[in-house]
């Protein structure tokens, strides 16, 4: 069997959503060699798109003993910990992560700051999610979810609402398929009133994504900040 062309091949699962079948490739190319780093970390990010959290932190340990200076592994244990909602330690590791980015590539990297901003989110540290997301929207401007929670985020804080619903309404025009962007707008819009417009953002979100009907998945799983979850809840509650 060759390496590489399995290693394709899991890669081509992963890409396709197809998480237990990649999962299975990397497992096969640990029996191979079970001294590959990378086949540890990559099976630990299908296990945790598999929401396989514990096991997941199994491999990234492993990861870790093997390859204590890459990055991706205290990455990936941190959004496992994330998953099991140990947002302490997920900071721990995304810190690392992001120290380790710095050591070996001389750059900062954008995703280990948004992942920090996300475990202080679930801290409650708004304000230091906030400066985090900023500055990982500034490094990656293509990351559509960087600018969408720094302006939930200060949604959140409350001191600049107005300037999160004008990121926000700039990001569906930007993005018109950006289903998170429509509907945290109908939330926003809803706490203030602007009932027809919230229900026209709300439709558009739904068909773009019928997650956003389930209040609970948008709480426990998308993990929107408090206020525009209960923005959400009010909307639910009337419809």
């Amino acid at each position: 069997e060759n390496v590489v062309e399995l290693q394709n091949i899991a890669f081509e699962y992963t890409s396709q959503g197809k998480f237990e079948k990649a999962d299975a490739v990397w497992t096969r190319l640990i029996q191979m060699n079970p001294q590959n780093p990378p086949a540890f970390s990559n099976r630990g990010n299908c296990r945790v798109s598999q929401g396989r959290f514990l096991e997941a932190l199994e491999d990234y340990k492993r990861a870790i003993e093997l390859a204590p200076e890459e990055p991706d592994p205290f990455l990936g244990r941190g959004i496992a910990k994330e998953g099991l909602r140990d947002y302490a330690e997920a900071l721990v590791d995304y810190r690392t992560a992001a120290e380790k980015y710095q050591a070996k590539y001389g750059m900062k990297d954008a995703f280990a700051l948004g992942n920090q901003a996300s475990a202080l989110s679930g801290l409650g540290r708004w304000e230091e999610a906030l400066a985090l997301y900023r500055e990982a929207s500034t490094l990656n401007k293509q990351d559509v979810f960087f600018r969408a929670n720094e302006a939930m985020v200060m949604y959140q804080i409350g001191t600049d609402r107005d300037k999160a619903e004008r990121e926000l309404r700039f990001l569906i025009r930007k993005y018109p398929s950006f289903a998170d962007g429509h509907a945290a707008l109908a939330a926003v819009l809803w706490r203030r009133g602007e009932r027809a417009e919230a229900e026209s953002q709300f439709a558009s979100a739904v068909k773009l994504d019928p997650r956003y009907e389930d209040v609970s998945w948008v709480r426990e799983f998308r993990r929107w900040p408090p206020e525009l979850v209960e923005g959400l809840s009010q909307f639910a509650a009337f419809k």
